[in-house]
């Protein structure tokens, strides 16, 4: 037996020797990343662009065992993007085996017995996914990142050895290349001017801007889909954790635990276990003489939507932290008499439970920020090394958990009705909770639930799934609670949002299922759109009828416009029905017969879900109940100061098709915009950035300012002339402050104790036969983010003054915020002050018109159950009177 053993130990010493020998290889052969970008990370004023970045990770791939990087797609602008995984053996079967180990404990439907569950405790690998560069100016992450990978790669430390055989370390240098890119060109020339660091007059994300970070449940950008797959379809991690920073005046950095209130969905283990990982970053970051470490204050654990807040409601541990930023690579100095405490946790500056060690001052630079975020994450990997098996017993526990509650407590699911005017809306809604790893089934047969039948097609959400939270935070109405600064005081301001509901917003009928029951159905690998179709007439068609209410009707309208093919409104389902016959909602679309028609129609539906019916009424004999439509020409206002509203303005423009411009400040002040333009759309923008723009000395001297009084005169022109001046929200406040419309916002210099509603869900009554209402129910969901209520000046019966504002410019309601039931989800204070209100206002100006929107008709392109009221706003604008063709 003893003979046995020393032949063991001589056949192991070998490989030991190997083993130490190829990880000197590693340490001597990789070179630092210094040395490849040629100065040291976070060294003053140098910074590494994405090329560079994604250069280094493939060299360190190509040298070291440890690192497999991955190309997971094209972001927006046609960057390749990549992540690389991290640990002791990235060989694909390892790699394989690993994610087969985290399926089964991300769901533990797929673990077979105790034996199973207790060997995935024991000896799978954690997987830990760290999020850099999200925010493009908050820019350290993205430089720290190849310093990090270069340390896991080549470091033999009995703490690396030990991460590297515990941990999966996913590592995203940059969530947004472009923008990446983006602010290291305009930070490079705006060196040595007042201006340094700051200025960029366009958004560092095409479309989103700092609102990437509010994508996380709707999947709107490229970038966030392409990581979503990686979190929710390839790894299921752990832990998440995502880098940010934050203003400089106060604390330098900010770890976990966050502040109240809390989301009742999320699982009471994860706020445990953030309260671990904090302290333990804390701990490391004092060990290692850093101060001014904050927890507990200002970001909260209520919303969604954002990076680590969505994967609270998917069992995984979702970490924030935030450092004190400078000016991108440019130091700053800061005394301490300068610094200050916020509100949420921190109300002064000074010391506190839960900020321990002020920083004294002094200088604040790049390379300081680098450091405290490489102490924080290798503070995770090794917290996340030696706790393994309680990281991964409490995934299966929030999963396990997560099933069981879907089986013994209503709602047990969530059903969503196929019978509804928009099909594609429904698609899309299901496919992004199917995207972040929802079950989404469907029925094979009718069915009753709760005592009422549902027809085969029905989709089924049921509880009874690991991500029930997700399900349930997502369907269900929010109620935030009532929290004030101190008692009796003004509302305390949610760091976000207060309510989000998806069906609302979207505007989508689902219902919640209180009592268990049985349906024949079937799991959904993908959510498929209805196919459009083309129905002749039963005898002759001599034209075609398109039904109001799916906003699919939207992109088929733009592709006839393009392919030159003319089409009708219909505006009144009575004039409508005596003509043709036939029942429409207003606003449905009439297609009169022509050449070549039929072979083009169905081309025209390709990938959309409209349904095109013949009719055997030719156009001479419907005219006169037709309001003849032209392709408008668009312009949308970008202001040189980096809307984010304008920008998802932008993206739901592109996707339904639009053709449009961007108009700039110059462009409005030249004037004659009527000669170009049929209607202009300002985005929510306060009219005072509208009117005065970036100031001297904040940018470069081509984007200063905005459209100043001249702009105000030649938009008032531009109306007049017949052209339509479409204001969503802030924007609203332009011409109620400049073009004398007997229109007033009645929320306009009320406190915030008086009214108080931050990004909730409001109900709204719309005028069906108005063309901005057409095609739309008559009861909707707005999005109401400190949006507007407009009073309408009116008009007294004794009056004989011509130039009164409402005999001049007629104003008529469009919409109004409910007098009954308005707050739907979210947090309302004072609401009495908006019910009945108009919502929507329409006001004729001289030979043309100002829309105001006052909610958020395209709030972060989520609300598709009001994108109709900007696109028929957008269409009126070609559209002709009753006027037989």
């Amino acid at each position: 037996m003893q003979r046995k053993c020393l032949v063991h130990l001589w056949c192991v010493i070998p490989i030991i020797v190997l083993v130490l020998s190829s990880v000197s290889v590693i340490a001597a052969d990789i070179q630092p990343p210094e040395d490849v970008i040629g100065h040291k990370v976070g060294a003053d004023f140098k910074l590494a662009r994405y090329e560079k970045i994604r250069d280094y990770f493939e060299y360190v791939a190509k040298n070291s065992p440890r690192v497999n990087v991955r190309h997971i797609g094209r972001t927006t602008e046609g960057q390749d993007m990549i992540i690389a995984d991290i640990t002791d053996d990235t060989s694909p079967e390892r790699l394989q085996k690993a994610m087969e180990h985290q399926a089964q404990i991300a769901d533990p439907r797929l673990i077979t017995d105790t034996r199973q569950e207790q060997d995935l405790i024991d000896n799978a690998k954690v997987v830990v996914l760290i999020n850099c560069n999200l925010h493009s100016t908050e820019i350290a992450s993205s430089q720290m990142a190849m310093e990090l990978l270069y340390d896991l790669a080549t470091g033999t430390s009995p703490e690396i050895q030990a991460i590297l055989k515990r941990v999966v370390v996913i590592l995203v240098p940059s969530a947004n290349p472009d923008g990446l890119n983006k602010v290291i060109d305009w930070y490079e020339r705006s060196l040595g001017k007042p201006w340094e660091g700051t200025g960029m007059p366009w958004l560092y994300h095409t479309y989103a801007g700092h609102d990437n970070n509010r994508d996380w449940y709707m999947l709107n950008l490229k970038e966030t889909r392409l990581v979503t797959q990686v979190i929710y379809k390839q790894w299921l991690p752990n832990i998440v954790y995502d880098l940010h920073q934050m203003g400089n005046a106060g604390a330098r950095f900010f770890v976990p635990p966050f502040f109240d209130p809390k989301n009742p969905n999320v699982h009471p283990l994860n706020d445990h276990l953030l309260m671990i990982i904090g302290g333990h970053m804390g701990a490391a970051l004092t060990r290692e003489g850093k101060t001014g470490v904050l927890n507990s204050a200002m970001y909260d654990n209520w919303w969604q939507g954002g990076f680590r807040t969505t994967v609270y409601r998917h069992n995984m541990i979702g970490i924030l932290t935030e450092a004190a930023s400078v000016s991108i690579a440019s130091p700053v100095f800061q005394r301490k008499s300068e610094l200050r405490g916020r509100a949420r946790g921190m109300s002064g500056y000074g010391i506190a439970t839960n900020f321990p060690e002020p920083w004294p001052g002094g200088w604040w630079r790049l390379r300081d920020i680098v450091e405290y975020e490489k102490i924080a994450c290798m503070s995770l990997f090794t917290l996340s090394a030696r706790y393994h098996d309680l990281v991964k017993a409490n995934t299966i526990k929030q999963a396990r958990d997560a099933i069981k509650r879907g089986k013994t407590e209503p709602p047990f699911a969530w059903l969503v009705p196929p019978d509804q005017p928009d099909p594609r809306t429904i698609v899309e809604m299901l496919s992004v909770l199917h995207a972040t790893g929802v079950e989404v089934h469907q029925a094979e047969k009718e069915f009753s639930a709760d005592g009422v039948p549902y027809p085969a097609g029905t989709y089924i959400l049921y509880c009874a799934q690991p991500y029930r939270a997700h399900v349930n935070d997502m369907m269900e109405p929010q109620v935030y609670p009532e929290r004030s600064a101190y008692p009796g005081g003004p509302p305390e301001a949610p760091y976000d949002i207060a309510g989000w509901t998806l069906p609302l917003q979207m505007g989508v009928r689902r219902v919640s299922v209180d009592r268990p029951f049985e349906a024949r159905v079937e799991k959904l690998d993908v959510i498929r759109l209805p196919r459009g179709k083309v129905a002749e007439a039963p005898d002759i068609t001599r034209g075609y009828v398109v039904r109001a209410g799916a906003t699919d009707d939207y992109r088929f309208a733009n592709r006839l416009f393009k392919a030159g093919i003319r089409f009708f409104v219909i505006p009144f389902q009575t004039q409508w029905q005596t003509a043709a016959k036939m029942d429409v909602t207003c606003g449905s679309f009439f297609i009169p017969s022509a050449e070549d028609i039929d072979e083009k129609l169905p081309n025209l539906i390709d990938g959309l879900s409209t349904v095109v019916t013949g009719i055997s009424k030719p156009y001479s004999e419907v005219k006169t109940a037709l309001r003849r439509i032209s392709p408008p020409r668009l312009g949308l206002y970008q202001p040189w100061t980096a809307s984010m509203d304008e920008g998802w303005t932008r993206l739901v423009l592109d996707n339904f098709e639009f053709d449009y411009t961007s108009v700039h400040n110059a462009e409005v002040r030249a004037g004659r915009l009527r000669d170009r333009y049929d209607c202009l759309v300002l985005p929510s923008v306060s009219s005072g950035s509208i009117i005065r723009g970036q100031s001297v000395d904040s940018t470069e001297p081509q984007y200063v300012g905005g459209i100043g009084s001249e702009g105000i005169v030649e938009l008032q022109n531009f109306v007049t002339k017949g052209g339509t001046l479409v204001c969503i929200d802030s924007s609203c406040s332009l011409p109620i402050g400049y073009f004398n419309i007997p229109v007033k916002n009645v929320l306009s210099g009320k406190s915030s104790k008086d009214f108080y509603c931050p990004g909730s869900i409001l109900r709204v009554w719309v005028d069906q036969e108005h063309p901005i209402g057409y095609g739309s129910p008559e009861w909707i969901s707005g999005y109401f983010m400190r949006s507007r209520a407009f009073e309408l000046t009116e008009t007294s019966k004794s009056t004989k003054n011509a130039r009164k504002p409402e005999i001049r410019y007629p104003a008529r309601v469009v919409a109004r915020y409910s007098d009954t039931v308005l707050l739907e989800s979210g947090w309302i204070r004072g609401g009495d002050l908006i019910a009945d209100k108009p919502a929507i206002v329409e006001v004729q100006y001289g030979e043309g018109k100002i829309i105001l929107l006052g909610f958020a008709v395209q709030n972060r392109g989520q609300s598709h159950g009001t994108f109709r009221l900007l696109f028929n706003s957008i269409l009126s604008s070609t559209m002709s009177p009753l006027s037989g063709g």
